[in-house]
């Protein structure tokens, strides 16, 4: 018997900017993430074909935005556009240790050695790093490791900190942002490509 400590379920939604943020604006106004999900589920408010997605992709997001601190999830809501993807890239480091080893350890370390072409090597070597060592990992399809990679790798320009051309961009952290960051874990600013404050 072995141990995952990665939840892979982050294929089953990238970023998911608006949903995320139509689900945090419910939170707002009850407090409750079991009503939050309630509301959403039943109201259809991520306009969904079907009701299986919308409880999927509800499920999946609500755990990210519960990760959040409730001065966090209203900087979401009132935020620019790149604050808000700055945040629910947050989320997403938080909620899968993964995709947070994959932020620390590939993308602010390259930025930090100034190497700012993030290349499918990168991804490789990371991988394969974490696989030696997780069995989990280690028996993963050809296929599932092929998914990962792509909804991965669409989050990271989703979020604004990579472009099309896989240049790692700095992140341009407002001072609210920074703030709101720093005032529950000083260690989070670690997932963005930045210089240490």
């Amino acid at each position: 018997m072995f141990v995952n400590k990665f939840k892979l379920s982050f294929t089953a939604a990238s970023l998911s900017i608006n949903e995320s943020v139509k689900i945090a604006e419910v939170y707002l106004n009850c407090r409750d993430w079991k009503q939050t999900k309630l509301s959403i589920t039943e109201n259809n408010l991520l306009q969904s074909r079907t009701k299986s997605r919308t409880i999927r992709v509800t499920r999946e997001l609500i755990q990210r935005l519960e990760r959040l601190t409730d001065s966090q999830i209203e900087m979401l809501v009132q935020g620019n556009p790149t604050e808000q993807k700055y945040m629910l890239w947050l989320a997403a480091c938080k909620t899968y240790e993964f995709i947070r080893e994959f932020a620390v350890e590939v993308l602010h370390e390259k930025f930090m050695s100034r190497s700012m072409i993030l290349t499918d090597l990168d991804y490789d070597a990371f991988f394969n790093r974490k696989a030696d060592w997780n069995e989990y990992l280690g028996r993963i399809t050809p296929s599932t490791r092929k998914k990962i990679r792509q909804v991965l790798l669409l989050m990271v320009k989703e979020a604004g900190l990579v472009s099309d051309g896989n240049m790692i961009l700095r992140a341009m952290l407002s001072k609210r942002l920074l703030e709101a960051i720093v005032s529950a874990e000083r260690l989070d600013l670690l997932v963005f490509p930045v210089e240490p404050v």
